[in-house]
């Protein structure tokens, strides 16, 4: 009787060890996701703030921004043409990046949003922006099926020129 219930106790406490360790697996994947997701919005966010502090510290790049705000009351040359679509490019793959990390379950579908709103924002605030923005999304189209770029593809969508003489159906 003795060796029964010895081997009952054993086969408990391995029960019970078998189950710490899987909460303990669980509990370091979850850390780890954790640790993930906040890599990803740091990183991201590292990405905005180097543009602010290279607007801020660089006066070529920050004599861009009255160009990119109003793109008609300013002459822009060959070489701040060239600045504009470099700055565009490093903005779409900021957010292309948080698409992958949302399709990758390392950004919630809530803070994909915000950077859509935010790619709006931007698009509004900067119309200089709009040419080198619709050169890339022409060069890429799969960008079109992605939720972050949808400013793009509602602007895209506004620049194509309406055929209004176009003759009606005959029928």
């Amino acid at each position: 009787m003795k060796n029964s219930h010895l081997r009952e106790t054993v086969e408990i406490i391995g029960v019970i060890s078998i189950v710490a360790a899987l909460l303990l697996v669980a509990w370091e994947v979850r850390q780890s996701n954790r640790i993930a997701v906040a890599k990803i919005e740091m990183e991201l966010a590292h990405g905005f703030n180097e543009m602010n502090m290279i607007r801020a510290t660089t006066p070529d790049f920050a004599r861009l921004f009255p160009k990119m705000n109003s793109p008609a009351n300013h002459l822009v040359t060959a070489t701040e043409e060239s600045q504009l679509q470099g700055l565009a490019w490093h903005i779409a793959n900021l957010y292309y990046s948080a698409q992958i990390a949302h399709d990758n379950a390392l950004l919630d579908a809530q803070r994909l949003d915000m950077y859509r709103l935010d790619l709006a924002q931007t698009l509004d605030r900067f119309p200089g922006l709009h040419a080198p923005f619709l050169q890339i999304y022409d060069a890429f189209p799969e960008m079109g099926s992605m939720p972050v770029f949808q400013p793009l593809r509602d602007l895209e969508a506004r620049s194509v020129p309406q055929d209004t003489d176009a003759a009606p159906d005959a029928d």
